[in-house]
């Protein structure tokens, strides 16, 4: 039986992927320390179960690292980090140190082991967000692994999240390079959406503010474009990566390449599933905003992914949960 860990398995994608291995018969450790998340209903369900061990600890502490056992685990989920716009702003350093110093400790915690699990390293799209300013109409959208990343001025603190990210990519290739980690892949993730996704990000947060009926409804930058991956899609995408064995070593985009849309068509489509009108005010956009997204995903096709979520079915199924708990994430 498989014994894995995940780091930040107390979060979004996190959460739901230990809820899938367990139920698929692994040993789960999760180690978080509630940086974003609060113990809840679901989690306490599922750290109930027989096979899922729950740690609380800061993986920022280097002494988190020497608590946990060697030769133990068969795969290492490297989730762990402090998402959301708002947070890269209001919250730069403990985003930054959660990008590096965790990753940091983890691969040193990998590479003094003789038998070394495989690691998967949950980094963003965030790290080229950038890039479409510097190259312009030279900017490829659908956007391949292959594009350069880049932070467009350090000054900024929006980059706290996209520079750990960046770093943390480095990271692996040099402790593969020097310390023989070399089962590993880096996902790329492109906008997961879902229940339970916290309440940073622009569904949760349309979600919300629909059920607070707010007319007029204000939009920052509502010309943008994005795609949008749900939830289950995610985890059928990251079982792929983990048990390919061709793509080794590589990073690897997941996401969705076939429905991009304008953040205000975005907010449209979910107050008409909904049946719900509202006037908009536009106001401009934060700085260092993304103008358009969407990822190549070439690659983790041929690993036989293929979405079945469509984004009418994820909005539904997302909103109706938000509705379902809005009480509890005011709380």
């Amino acid at each position: 039986m498989n014994k894995v860990l995940i780091t930040g398995g107390a979060g979004f994608i996190g959460f739901h992927l230990a809820k899938r291995l367990s139920e698929q018969g692994y040993l789960v450790d999760i180690l978080d320390n509630f940086a974003r998340q609060n113990m809840d209903e679901e989690l306490e369900t599922l750290i109930s179960s027989e096979n899922v061990n729950f740690l609380k600890k800061d993986l920022t502490n280097s002494s988190t690292w020497d608590e946990l056992p060697l030769n133990h685990y068969d795969i290492v989920y490297h989730f762990a980090a402090i998402n959301g716009t708002e947070n890269f702003y209001k919250r730069p350093v403990d985003v930054l140190k959660v990008g590096c110093l965790s990753t940091i400790y983890l691969l040193d915690w990998a590479a003094a082991q003789e038998k070394k699990p495989k690691l998967i390293y949950s980094s963003s799209s965030e790290i080229y967000a950038a890039t479409l300013k510097i190259l312009g109409d030279d900017f490829p959208i659908p956007t391949p692994e292959t594009i350069s990343p880049s932070i467009e001025d350090v000054k900024n603190v929006r980059w706290s999240y996209a520079g750990g990210k960046l770093i943390g990519e480095i990271a692996f290739f040099c402790y593969a390079e020097t310390h023989g980690i070399s089962d590993f892949n880096i996902i790329r993730f492109h906008n997961i959406y879902g229940p339970r996704m916290g309440d940073k990000h622009v569904i949760s947060q349309f979600s919300e503010r629909l059920l607070r009926e707010e007319n007029p409804f204000v939009m920052y930058g509502g010309d943008q474009t994005r795609t949008f991956c749900y939830i289950e899609d995610a985890l059928n995408a990251i079982e792929k990566v983990t048990q390919n064995s061709d793509f080794i070593g590589e990073i690897v985009h997941i996401g969705n390449d076939d429905e991009e849309i304008e953040i205000k068509s975005l907010a449209e489509m979910l107050f008409k599933i909904n049946d719900r009108r509202v006037e908009f005010k536009f106001l401009p956009s934060p700085e260092g905003s993304v103008q358009r997204r969407c990822p190549n995903i070439d690659k983790i096709k041929k690993m036989g992914y293929c979405k079945t979520v469509s984004l009418v079915e994820g909005l539904k199924t997302t909103f109706d949960w938000y509705k379902a708990n809005l009480t509890r994430i005011d709380g």
